[in-house]
């Protein structure tokens, strides 16, 4: 007898997944990824991914956010930080506010029953109640405390259910604006969870009308990452309370931006130098001449000057040579409130007024250290905007110490120490601008290649004054393995 022939497996099954009975999905399938969200795992991390960088590829920003934000719900997961990233980068285009997806309908043939007619008469008499509540609301006040700080996780006394959601909050809006939409969305929560203790976590967001987009939250460690809580509890308190968390976020702000914009200002002169960014961050900080920086500073809130590419909120800086705008390319790798990572680029600037012998030292419009210096006998420091192109210590001159311990030079004119201190705050120089050799050590770490110097008969402007917070050393890494700046052989002939 011949013996049976052996079932050959068909091609056709190559690539399908079983779903259950005779259902199966197929990996070639254009809607895959919708199928396993409707037919095997609505909470599929990979699947929701994948759908959001469809919907991005299409241009449907709508979808592609709402995808990315289903995505990040489950946390750990492979997908998560690409989410996330992805969540920041759409935030930066113009594009329309995050919509949830459409439900889907089913036509049922069959009548109501009298149970579920009751059912619906008892909803219709809610909804009256309701009504008549929302009519009500300007009853119900708003308690704003900033005075106290929360412990993240703090333990809520009602004896009801603690009913906790993530609310992404622009971080373009003031403060009472952000207000104001917490305490109208605790409102709104309030009414599909009567009875409940509503707890609203606000996390910053860089998209696009974001308090729209409110979630349970899923996740409790979304609470470390919130700025701002509001809890609402009808039954028990008539107030809704708003809280922020994290003080020091808003204390520490203009200090995190002055981080930023240091190394955004070497960037761009880098960038002008070289026609494209550098491969990695060391390239800032080489030997002159080449010293853009001297190091790459501590990002200030979480006191590392850790480099990674994409963000993950875990401390230092993110740098992302492939973008094209500075503030992109390079930002806190940090959460908090609002502004906290994405504020626009302000270049780092000196402002010398000759009246009154002042040398500020300016990141955008605050000002982080301000100096008393010398300048040139007969008016003959010039006035105009000049730009750092050379940053070199222990300079040599034609005399020995004759530009102190380190120079700024712009040309033919330069900002530097001095082995003659009686000079600070008088008109003796023959041009440059001097400071005492200490003065001049604090301040040459944080100009980098690229600063425009404004020489001008007094300072015009008034900048918003962070001197008292300015701690060079917050900056300043422990440890770092420091550039050779000197110039070795080099003799400069600045006007002295």
């Amino acid at each position: 007898m011949n013996p049976i022939k052996k079932r050959f497996k068909s091609h056709l099954v190559d690539g399908l997944e079983h779903l259950q009975k005779n259902l199966h999905i197929n990996r070639n399938d254009p809607m895959y990824y919708e199928k396993v969200i409707r037919y095997m795992d609505p909470k599929s991390t990979e699947a929701h991914y994948r759908l959001g960088q469809k919907y991005e590829q299409r241009g449907n920003m709508d979808k592609a956010l709402f995808h990315y934000n289903e995505c990040m719900k489950t946390y750990p997961s492979p997908y998560y930080y690409d989410s996330a990233s992805a969540i920041r980068k759409l935030g930066r285009k113009n594009s329309p506010k995050a919509v949830s997806e459409p439900p889907v309908f089913h036509k049922g043939g069959a009548s109501l029953t009298p149970f579920w007619k009751i059912v619906l008469v008892s909803l219709l008499l809610l909804n009256l109640m309701l009504l008549g509540l929302y009519l009500a609301k300007g009853t119900v006040s708003k308690t704003v405390s900033a005075l106290k700080l929360w412990g993240i996780g703090r333990e809520i006394t009602f004896e009801s259910v603690d009913v906790p959601f993530i609310m992404y909050l622009s971080n373009n809006k003031p403060q009472k604006d952000i207000e104001y939409d917490i305490y109208n969305k605790a409102l709104e929560l309030a009414k599909a969870n009567l009875g409940q203790n509503v707890q609203i976590y606000g996390i910053a967001y860089n998209g696009p009308n974001p308090e729209q987009n409110t979630v349970p939250m899923a996740d409790q460690t979304w609470k470390t990452k919130a700025f701002v809580v509001a809890e609402y509890n009808a039954a028990h308190d008539q107030n809704v309370k708003i809280r922020y968390l994290q003080a020091d976020f808003q204390r520490l702000k203009p200090l995190t931006e002055a981080g930023a914009n240091l190394v955004r200002t070497a960037l761009e002169a880098y960038i002008s130098d070289n026609g494209a960014p550098p491969d990695t961050l060391d390239k800032l900080a080489a030997d002159y001449p080449h010293n853009y920086l001297s190091f790459i500073p501590k990002e200030i809130q979480s006191g590392s000057n850790q480099i990674v590419k994409k963000y993950d909120g875990l401390g230092g800086w993110v740098f992302d040579s492939s973008t094209k705008q500075i503030s992109d390319m390079f930002y806190p790798n940090v959460t908090g409130p609002p502004n906290s990572q994405m504020a626009d680029f302000e270049p780092f600037r000196l402002v010398v007024g000759k009246s009154d012998h002042m040398l500020q030292l300016l990141s955008g419009s605050t000002l982080l250290a301000e100096k008393q210096v010398g300048l040139g006998a007969d008016d003959l420091t010039p006035e105009g905007v000049f730009t750092v192109v050379d940053r070199v210590k222990e300079p040599r001159g034609k005399q020995p110490n004759v530009y102190g311990s380190a120079a700024l030079g712009m040309g033919s004119l330069a900002v530097h120490g001095t082995n003659a201190p009686d000079s600070i705050g008088k008109n003796l120089s023959l041009g440059c601008i001097r400071m005492t050799n200490e003065d001049m050590e604090e301040l040459y770490p944080f100009v980098p290649k690229g600063t425009q110097v404004f020489i001008g008969d007094r300072i015009q402007t008034q900048p918003n004054a962070a001197s008292a917070l300015w701690n060079p050393e917050g900056l300043s890494p422990s440890e770092t393995s420091r550039a050779v700046e000197t110039a070795k052989n080099a003799i400069f002939h600045w006007l002295g």
